[in-house]
């Protein structure tokens, strides 16, 4: 006879909180899909928050109070399980019922860390602004430990569902389907006519149990992929004298002055606002040159600079050169500062060199989106 065990709140959080974990893991070694990695996040987020507080407004085996046991349970039922000798549980047994607790905390401070990276470090989202790039460093660390985390939690879920099904005998994946589990008298019925294949069943559940571990593995070694559309990029947004976040706004001076007549300009959030007063102060002896300019534009120049420098500028790339720098340092080139030199380490004299880089300062050669300050690990491109 079958039992009802599970209700459709929790059979369907169920499901749609593992196609959002499956969706969160797949789409987030890929810059270009940020967007949905976010989304699917926001999913896990309300689907956790919902089964917490059904958790405890449920009835029968759904109520937590009915799976969260003590310590003493839980000690009891793993010195069991290591000896194969398992009572059966209609419910989640003790131990599955702290995985589950686990799973679901885990889960909403996976995301809410993911909220606070994404806004602090990514300058995107709903709440862009409200967090700086220092919190979302420890942010990203928090959502890390706990993403990964998850990947072993539910390893370690479906394990159990394997052992259930092809050593207990007890389809519970069906059951998380049907809502049903079969009475106890007609479980035990069932499987006394069972013993026969164990050999060939335990050979399964190791099939498949390696199998779920490796698929564990390569969500977390999965290699990123995926590049930028250059020709949408925008500019990096800065932070207004009144708060306000707005996108970079060019100016034709700079590019005129500084760009068409002399060199490659460089984006003005990869220098400090002092760099950038000292540079525009130095023109009659600009890296040798004079590049004198009237008074007029080299103000107008200079507060376009300084509006734009790294320390009102948002992005990943200006945030980590003002991290490397120590107090006091005014660098008047990008390529001395020790967050450059760290992130160009591996590349050498020879490679500055070729025909199609020229000098350290040609950032465009291998940052197709530098004149409009996109730096993006993942549009990194060293020519030939």
């Amino acid at each position: 006879m079958k039992v009802k065990v599970w209700d459709i709140p929790v059979r369907l959080g169920h499901w749609l909180l593992a196609a959002s974990y499956l969706g969160v893991f797949l789409t987030s070694r890929s810059e270009r899909l940020l967007e949905f990695h976010t989304l699917f996040g926001y999913f896990v987020l309300a689907i956790a928050v919902l089964r917490i507080f059904w958790g405890f407004e449920a009835h029968g085996y759904s109520r937590f109070s009915q799976f969260v046991k003590g310590w003493k349970d839980v000690k009891v039922f793993l010195i069991k399980a290591i000896k194969l000798d398992l009572p059966r549980y209609l419910g989640h047994n003790p131990a599955v019922g702290w995985l589950i607790i686990y799973m679901l905390i885990a889960s909403v401070v996976t995301a809410l860390s993911g909220i606070v990276v994404y806004s602090g470090e990514e300058n995107r989202g709903f709440f862009t602004g409200y967090f700086t790039y220092d919190a979302a460093v420890y942010a990203r660390m928090v959502h890390e430990f706990f993403a990964y985390s998850m990947v072993g939690m539910v390893v370690v879920h479906i394990s159990a569902a394997l052992f259930h099904d092809f050593i207990l005998r007890e389809n519970i994946i069906l059951s998380m389907l049907t809502g049903t589990k079969e009475d106890e008298h007609s479980y035990d019925d069932r499987i006394s006519h069972l013993g026969a294949r164990e050999g060939r069943h335990a050979l399964r559940f190791a099939v498949f149990l390696l199998v779920t571990v490796l698929g564990g593995l390569s969500l977390i070694f999965l290699p990123p992929e995926g590049k930028s559309d250059i020709a949408s990029l925008m500019s990096p947004r800065i932070r207004t004298s009144k708060g306000f976040l707005v996108h970079i706004k060019p100016s034709k001076a700079w590019q005129s002055e500084c760009g068409m007549s002399c060199h490659d300009v460089l984006h003005p959030t990869l220098l400090p606002a002092d760099s950038w007063r000292k540079i525009m102060g130095g023109l009659s002896n600009h890296f040798g040159e004079d590049a004198g300019l009237s008074e007029d534009l080299k103000k107008e120049i200079l507060d376009y600079l300084t509006v734009s420098s790294a320390e009102h500028s948002t992005s990943e790339a200006s945030m980590k050169i003002l991290r490397s720098l120590s107090k006091g340092d005014v660098p008047l080139r990008v390529t001395i500062i020790p967050f450059w030199v760290e992130k160009h380490s591996d590349l050498t004299d020879a490679d500055y060199k070729k025909p199609s880089i020229v000098s350290k300062s040609n950032c465009k050669a291998c940052h197709p989106g530098a004149n409009v300050g996109s730096f993006e690990d993942r549009d990194i491109e060293i020519p030939e």
